[in-house]
């Protein structure tokens, strides 16, 4: 079981708990950066500080299973294997194009590259960066690399001037025109590398969605990234990738209609919630909660309809309880129902439920489940088991 201390997990506490209250941040020995969170069971998610002066970036590198944070981001010889980043899918490559020639191919959007700038910036804002980056000739593949290294400019302009920058031509497009023959060239790239021994930083390979499945049988959306140990027979550790990522209509024509990514959406529309609850955004609340949302739970008598009236009380509720932190459990999506399931642990340092400060720790269970309807949270349900919690607050030791 992981300790969450950071948005999410506090976000969730704050409902869970019936209390909206900013909560300290604490360190994690498993964190390389301050801006990392468990966001469920096994999905952690980094952001970036504005204060790095680099410019805002509105998105957020989600990277899986959190528990092999360690292994994926804080080892040298791991290989980050990259597919390139979003392209304009309504213009195809023309048959046997050469692989410099951009006018007849597939290259990327604006927005594609706006998204692997702010990955750029995203990846040096959480100091995981490369030691070296190997990448195709293809034209889009020219580009992320290049948008890459713009990002990582705005945060870091010395690592992006020193970044050691190589084109393989057996990095290209599998079986086409001047492409790979097969994935031998790629294979043995991943398997020899032990680390740069003047660089700290994966080995950072930029091609093509056929190469990446041909190697590991995975398939990856635009911009998103495989982390392979070499030293384990090429294993995929993980992915890392932009919370914005999509499926593209290329090779994910049968995943746009799947429950999988209707599943994501409402991952996303319950984070937004908590988001909006933390910082006491009525207007962004707004955003997220259907015209007809009831919320259960909150107040003990019947469902509260009024978001203002909800994060006032929670409000004063969350005087009692200081350094609350959630330790996340489940996160469950079935059909149009999200369910987040949790210990909830913190001081009791303020008057709680009329209770004055005891100065005890408090550890109590916690769920809560929300209802997902026409792209907007319809409903939602809280229970935290308050009889547990007065016993350890009352209790006469």
């Amino acid at each position: 079981m992981r300790t969450a201390t950071n948005p999410l997990a506090c976000l969730i506490v704050s409902i869970l708990l019936g209390a909206y209250a900013a909560t300290a941040q604490e360190s994690s020995a498993e964190s390389r950066s301050d801006n990392m969170r468990q966001i469920s069971a096994h999905m952690g998610e980094m952001t970036m500080e504005s204060a790095i002066g680099a410019g805002d970036v509105d998105d957020a590198l989600r990277f899986e299973p959190y528990q092999q944070l360690e292994e994926m981001f804080l080892r040298d010889d791991v290989v980050f294997l990259m597919r390139h980043g979003p392209t304009d899918w309504s213009k195809l490559d023309t048959k046997d194009v050469a692989p410099t020639d951009c006018a007849n191919q597939r290259v990327m959007i604006e927005e594609g590259m706006a998204a692997m700038r702010d990955l750029g910036m995203l990846m040096a804002a959480n100091d995981i960066l490369p030691s070296r980056i190997v990448t195709s000739r293809w034209c889009r593949n020219q580009q992320t690399t290049e948008s890459l290294l713009a990002g990582i400019a705005r945060v870091d302009p010395q690592a992006a001037r020193d970044m050691p920058v190589e084109t393989e031509a057996e990095l290209n497009l599998l079986l086409s025109l001047q492409g790979a023959r097969d994935t031998t060239v790629l294979r043995e790239r991943v398997s020899a590398w032990d680390g740069d021994p003047d660089r700290s930083g994966p080995l950072l390979i930029v091609t093509h969605y056929t190469n990446i499945e041909e190697l590991t049988q995975f398939r990856v959306l635009e911009g998103e990234i495989l982390v392979l140990d070499p030293d384990r027979d090429n294993q995929v550790l993980g992915y890392v990738r932009l919370k914005s990522a999509k499926p593209d209509v290329g090779h994910f024509a049968d995943a746009l209609a799947s429950p999988l990514l209707v599943e994501d959406k409402a991952l996303d529309m319950v984070d937004r919630y908590y988001g909006a609850l933390n910082t006491g955004d009525i207007a962004s609340l707004g955003e997220v909660l259907s015209a007809e949302w009831i919320a259960h739970g909150v107040s003990p008598s019947e469902p509260d309809r009024d978001a203002a009236a909800v994060v006032d009380r929670l409000t004063e509720v969350a005087e009692g309880l200081v350094n609350v932190r959630f330790e996340v459990e489940d996160v469950i999506v079935a059909e149009d129902m999200v369910t987040v399931r949790g210990t909830v642990r913190g001081r009791h340092e303020g008057t709680l439920f009329g209770v004055p400060a005891t100065g005890r720790d408090v550890s109590v269970g916690a769920i809560a489940v929300h209802r997902i309807e026409d792209g907007a949270i319809a409903e939602s349900w809280q229970m935290t088991d308050r009889a547990a919690l007065m016993d350890q607050i009352t209790r006469v030791e």
